[in-house]
């Protein structure tokens, strides 16, 4: 199950089951989410306010292991996303 977290929920979803996975290596699990409509109004207004997209996520990921039972492992990070301006994607030129 993906949970991203702040104060409450902003988004959620699950994953069946996608078998093994191999040791030492990369995976890509793709996880559908549901996003209530608020939450993206107020994506609009952080954007708007600095033009970057400041994020907190708190995910769980559980596994089920063998004899062992659920092992919940956290995944946490912080930042910001700086959003590219008009004149970075264009190269504005001075000469």
């Amino acid at each position: 199950m993906l949970r991203i977290i702040s104060d409450l929920v902003i988004a959620e979803g699950t994953i069946p089951d996608p078998g093994s996975l191999k040791a030492n290596g990369d995976t890509m699990l793709d996880v559908g989410v549901k996003v209530p409509h608020s939450v993206l109004v107020s994506l609009m207004k952080d954007i708007g306010a600095d033009w970057d997209i400041d994020y907190e996520l708190n995910i769980i990921l559980t596994v089920d292991l063998p004899v062992v039972g659920n092992l919940n492992i956290p995944v946490n990070s912080v930042g910001e996303i700086k959003l590219p301006t008009l004149s970075s994607l264009f190269g504005s030129k001075t000469e």
